[in-house]
């Protein structure tokens, strides 16, 4: 798992300003500085959810890793290893990993291959 979190949080520093705007307005663009200054937050913490952060910004990182939207692979690449670091946390407990993995294979068969092997790196990681 050590080895995931690295990644994560090496994907998450590299994240540029656009990619964290994109994926704050993923909720049809609704409180989009709400959630941008919240997933700073997070971005800061290695990834990490805090209490009380179930809406604002996971809702808009769970929203980010159900779709893959043409041009903006790396954002669902980060908002995928977000969901399933939460999940492991204990932060996410209605995701069901095996399900999710499932739902979204082929998005994940599209994507670069770091991209591929990072989000399968933290699923193996993750015993799914």
């Amino acid at each position: 798992m050590a080895e995931s979190v690295s990644t994560l949080r090496a994907v998450l520093h590299s994240l540029t300003p656009g990619e964290v705007r994109f994926i704050a307005q993923r909720d049809y663009g609704q409180d989009e500085e709400r959630h941008s200054r919240a997933l700073t937050s997070v971005i800061a913490r290695g990834g990490r959810f805090e209490l009380g952060e179930d809406w604002y910004p996971y809702e808009v990182v769970e929203l980010g890793a159900h779709t893959l939207v043409p041009g903006h692979a790396r954002e669902f690449a980060v908002c995928t290893l977000l969901v399933i670091a939460a999940v492991v946390d204990g932060f996410d407990l209605s995701t069901t990993l095996p399900d999710k993995f499932q739902d979204r294979a082929d998005d994940y068969a599209k994507l670069p291959p770091e991209l591929q092997q990072a989000i399968l790196a933290a699923y193996v990681a993750a015993r799914l």
